[in-house]
């Protein structure tokens, strides 16, 4: 039976062409909400994805993508549109300055997925907002001082020993070396050690639980990279769905881990230096002790507990990623760099045999802090391959951009792109080149650095609260390496620039790489 007229056929055509013509009027409104805005966007752009046509499909990295969005404008800030959600990419480094620091209240947020309710691991300190994250920081603020990274420091010692063994060998056998996969299990063992205060050796055991469980968190694979894309793009749509910042496999074994070693430790009065230990302080007693302080652990009934189990873990997941990840990433191109430009090398090397003589032949937390030219090298590593090509922020009240009549509203999501800032000739001389120097003392020192865009580490009040411990860990692992080994590329990297691969989040090379290792 008919509705609207004799032919129910024809009727079911009516409905098709309306339903369809709502939801061309649908999309055309939200593909032109920057236009209503008066704010310039690139006019290529799919009706369906919007600019990221070719990241959503694989074919580019975030790297690339961001540049690409960046060099498609000389504008301080642009609309950029994805899955019909309009983004502010903002370009501009006194602009970018201003809404981290100085205009921060109106975006304390990065506007990334976060919903406790069907995903516990959601729940870390990089992703919470509002009063949560402003609670949650301040309560683990205290874990990263010098003291405790001081206290912890002999854990990270015994990880670059294994690492150092390893290399042994492999020069011993004149192998070829893997520098991607070494530093993801190197980083992998500090971790575990680190943040869950057990001890592993994934360089000698690849399968052991930890290194399958970081492989599945950050795999070449399509979900991995949907899921990510999603986290950062489309958070509503990602909760709408029900999809988790992890795999069902990397929640259970975290979970698992985290209850386990919290039983145990409670249950034995086990005290460690190390992450979790510090956990178990904020949950029984709400703080962290004194920084000499490691074995005092107030006790607690379930009413009093200020974290519970779900919180924790969420905490030892963003640990687990960002420090694993992050890490390994930026130790494998700083190793590339300096193997790239030998006279650089050869300058860490004489730098690291210098300071390790002056410190009675040992690597301590003061001897590292003195090798400055090391320092330099990682600064510029990250400079020319920050782990993420951008930063995002969520606008949380309305904010009028300085020096304009543009109203950003309540709701609207901001991209810093970070890679593409930090590789502008504009702010750095040959930017394309490794330059440690540009880090020097001699350079920072009495320079006004505000508007030369550096953002590994963010900047403002959401900067990432583990920085000292992510540098401390790329420099053992240096140091581990260079101290008694020299490299040289493999021909493949001799040939050609390295590339970006596509179908990761974090900035990873394209097919790993491969160096030739020898003893000094």
């Amino acid at each position: 039976m008919a509705f609207l007229t004799d032919s129910w056929k024809i009727d079911v055509l009516a409905f098709l062409v309306g339903a369809l013509t709502v939801l061309y009027f649908f999309i055309k409104q939200k593909y032109s909400y920057w236009e209503r805005k008066g704010i310039k966007t690139p006019s290529c752009y799919n009706y369906f994805v919007g600019h990221i046509t070719e990241l959503f499909m694989g074919k580019e990295s975030f790297a690339d993508f961001s540049t690409r969005m960046y060099k498609s404008s000389q504008e301080p800030f642009i609309g950029i549109y994805t899955v019909l959600q309009p983004i502010l990419l903002v370009r501009d480094p006194e602009l970018i300055r201003t809404i981290f620091i100085k205009d921060f209240p109106h975006f304390t947020d990065r506007g990334v997925h976060s919903n406790e309710g069907y995903d516990p691991l959601s729940g870390n300190l990089f992703s919470l907002s509002g009063k949560r994250w402003k609670e949650m920081r301040a309560k683990f603020s205290p874990t990263f001082t010098s003291g405790k990274l001081k206290a912890m420091f002999s854990t990270f010692i015994d990880c670059g020993s294994i690492l150092e063994n390893y290399l042994e060998k492999l020069a011993t056998n004149g192998e070829i070396l893997d520098v991607s996969e070494i530093s993801a299990s190197h980083s992998t063992n500090i971790i575990a050690s680190v943040a869950f205060g057990i001890d592993i050796d994934c360089i000698k055991n690849p399968d052991c639980e930890f290194r399958v469980c970081g492989r599945q968190m950050f795999e070449t694979s399509f979900w991995n990279n949907l899921r990510f894309a999603m986290f950062f793009i489309a958070p509503k749509l990602m909760s709408l769905l029900r999809i988790k910042i992890a795999s069902e496999n990397v929640e259970r074994f975290l979970l698992s881990m985290v209850k386990q070693n919290l039983e145990y430790r409670e249950k034995n009065n086990v005290s460690r230096k190390d992450f979790f230990q510090l956990l178990i302080q904020l949950r029984n007693s709400g703080t962290v002790q004194l920084d000499g302080d490691w074995d005092t652990v107030i006790m607690a009934d379930h009413k009093q507990k200020t974290l519970t189990l779900n919180e924790m873990t969420a905490q030892c997941f963003v640990y687990f990623g960002a420090g694993f990840e992050t890490s390994s990433t930026t130790l494998s191109f700083c190793i590339y760099e300096l193997v790239k430009n030998p006279e650089i090398q050869k300058r860490v090397h004489e730098e690291i045999d210098r300071v390790i003589e002056q410190h009675e032949g040992l690597i301590t937390y003061d001897s590292l802090a003195d090798m400055k030219y090391l320092e330099a090298c990682i600064d510029e590593t990250l400079r020319k391959y920050p782990p993420l090509s951008f930063l995002t922020r969520e606008c949380v009240k309305e904010y009028k951009l300085p020096g304009t009549d543009k109203v950003i509203e309540k709701g609207t999501q901001l991209f810093i792109p970070a890679f593409a800032l930090q590789r502008d000739e504009k702010y750095y001389e040959e930017p394309d080149k490794f330059i440690p120097e540009r880090f020097s003392e001699e350079n920072l020192s009495g320079k006004d650095l505000t508007n030369r865009p550096y953002y590994p580490f963010g900047e403002g009040p959401r900067n990432c609260i583990g920085r000292k411990m992510g540098k401390l860990q790329v420099k053992v692992g240096l140091v581990s390496m260079l101290k008694k080994f020299h490299f040289e590329l493999e021909d493949r990297l001799k040939k050609n620039e390295i590339k970006f691969d596509p179908k990761v989040f974090v900035i990873s090379p394209l097919g790993g790489i491969k160096l030739h290792i020898k003893k000094r």
